[in-house]
């Protein structure tokens, strides 16, 4: 193709049909740039392609990280609830007229439960990576974006708020329960998985033991309700990205 118009660029010239070579040559222009436009094109095209695949991959990893937040919250709750329970019987005992405890195995396995110390944290997901990339516009969808963003800023919230006052009132009640009795006592406790009469007896009589069960309750309870908000908002979450995007419920 090029050499033919080569030839045909030279017989003008030869002719000397100046007027037809210019436009000939203004036509070999305008050629060239329609196939760099096309080029570009073809090139743009092949880039928005790239770009809308890496959308629904995220789509994709974003809808199966949410299902993992469910199943990571409903762990927080579980350990909420047995805690709550745990917590719960031994105020039962300390707040009963006699403080006699009927099952000493049972008592035991409560007494723990409120000073159980459970970190919660949650991993960095692909939303947190397009965040910090600068890449969330990938989604194409500003509703799905701003409720993805206010989701996990509830959730870090409520991480930092349990860190604070909840997770210290349970290392206060560690220290506060674990100068009671000796050694011989813990020993004892850790051979035969049963506390010592002499320990629930101090352990029950304990005024400040007592208000940190109650803070413990307490915490418990807002927290429940608090991941009970955020599970929620997940799962409101999931059925957007399912109403949205029928092919992720197929995948």
């Amino acid at each position: 193709m090029i050499k033919f118009f080569r030839l045909i660029r030279q017989r003008l010239l030869s002719e000397n049909k100046f007027s037809k070579y210019l436009l000939y040559a203004i036509g070999e222009i305008v050629l060239v740039v329609i196939g760099i436009l096309i080029a570009l094109q073809i090139n743009n095209w092949n880039e928005n392609r790239k770009l809308e695949q890496s959308g629904k991959q995220y789509l994709k990893e974003i809808y199966k990280d949410l299902k993992t937040e469910i199943s990571n919250i409903d762990e927080i709750l579980n350990s909420l609830s047995e805690q709550y329970e745990g917590t719960e019987y031994v105020l039962t005992v300390i707040e009963s007229k006699d403080k006699i405890v009927k099952d000493t195995l049972k008592f035991t396995e409560s007494h723990w439960a409120p000073s159980r110390l459970f970190i919660i944290e949650r991993d960095l997901n692909t939303f947190d990576k397009l965040k910090s990339s600068g890449q969330s516009g990938l989604l194409k969808n500003d509703s799905l974006t701003n409720l993805l963003d206010r989701f996990y800023k509830n959730f870090d919230t409520r991480i930092s708020n349990f860190k604070e006052y909840p997770l210290q009132i349970r290392m206060d009640l560690r220290r506060a329960a674990f100068p009671i009795g000796n050694m011989k006592d813990f020993h004892y406790e850790m051979e035969t998985s049963k506390l010592s009469p002499a320990f629930i007896k101090k352990f029950t009589n304990d005024e400040v033991i007592y208000k940190h069960l109650l803070a413990i309750l307490k915490t418990c309870r807002y927290n429940t309700t608090f991941f009970k908000e955020l599970k929620d908002e997940a799962l409101h979450l999931i059925t957007h990205m399912e109403d949205s995007y029928p092919e992720l419920k197929i995948d």
